[in-house]
């Protein structure tokens, strides 16, 4: 930024004081003091033309702001999506640690965890007739008790605004074109942070009562499986989001935006699969202690 909101108010308010009192020793009755005064003063800036920079600089920062705030990696992290991916970035880290002298490294389970949770092309292209079913049935493969009520009120409040877009566009008074396009990529952006975050969340919760187990419940295999799975479901679903809103934009541009942000999004929530390999191999090492 070229400055901070707070620094440029002070640096605003300094540059009026000075343009007024430098106006003021002008009109002070001239004595020989005073007239060198304002010839000094006459010197100084100008209050139009520190008005006018003031201004300037005012809208250059707003403007940047406003461009900051719509981009994906500020709304993941105003949804707190970003804080969960380093939760479970510390969790995966501190398995790496655990394991550094482990006598199992080139075990097939560990081989089959690393493929398994391997991204690869066309990993995305599945169909889900219901989310939270599907949701709910990998959590029960992998015998993690866990509500999915998050995700739910997320989807739901989603459904909730695109069913408003649809009022407002019925109504021609609603707002000036321009601004609906604005307040329509604030709207779909937002929401597909917001998703992204909760489903990040679910992870980092699986990854943690994961741990806390002292056995091992479910073949290890199911679980690399599932996990890849339930990613993928939970991309989709991303996709999916990102295509109603994009059925309710008109401008190229912000369809082009869309996709971009989208695809942010994604990886985000695709990082959590690099992370789970060293949970899943330490579960394999701890387990096999026991």
């Amino acid at each position: 930024y070229v400055l901070k909101l707070s620094s440029l108010k002070q640096w605003y308010q300094r540059r009026v004081r000075e343009a007024y009192e430098a106006l003021n020793d002008q009109t002070t009755e001239e004595t020989p003091k005073t007239k060198a005064r304002a010839r000094d003063s006459a010197k100084g800036p100008n209050l139009m033309a520190v008005l006018q920079e003031a201004k300037v600089k005012y809208e250059q920062q707003e403007k940047i702001s406003a461009e900051t705030k719509l981009t994906m990696s500020y709304l993941f992290d105003e949804k707190q999506g970003l804080s969960q991916l380093e939760a479970l970035e510390m969790l995966s880290k501190e398995c790496v640690l655990k394991m550094k002298n482990n006598t199992l490294e080139g075990n097939t389970l560990f081989l089959y965890i690393e493929t398994s949770l391997e991204l690869k092309s066309g990993d995305s292209e599945i169909i889900i007739e219901h989310l939270g079913a599907a949701v709910t049935d990998c959590l029960k493969t992998l015998k993690i008790d866990l509500p999915i009520s998050k995700i739910n009120q997320c989807r739901y409040e989603i459904a909730q605004q695109l069913s408003e877009m649809d009022m407002t566009t019925l109504d021609e008074t609603a707002a000036p074109s321009d601004t609906k396009k604005t307040v329509l990529l604030a709207t779909s952006l937002t929401s597909v942070a917001a998703f992204a975050a909760r489903s990040v969340e679910l992870f980092k919760k699986i990854a943690e009562l994961s741990l806390l187990k002292s056995t091992l419940e479910v073949d290890m295999k199911t679980q690399a499986d599932t996990i890849k799975f339930l990613n993928e479901v939970l991309c989709c679903e991303i996709d999916n989001i990102r295509d109603q809103f994009e059925q309710k934009t008109e401008s190229k541009e912000d369809v082009d935006r869309l996709y971009l942000e989208t695809s942010n999004a994604i990886s985000y929530l695709q990082e959590t699969l690099y992370f789970f390999v060293p949970i899943l191999k330490w579960i394999v090492v701890k387990t096999s202690k026991s």
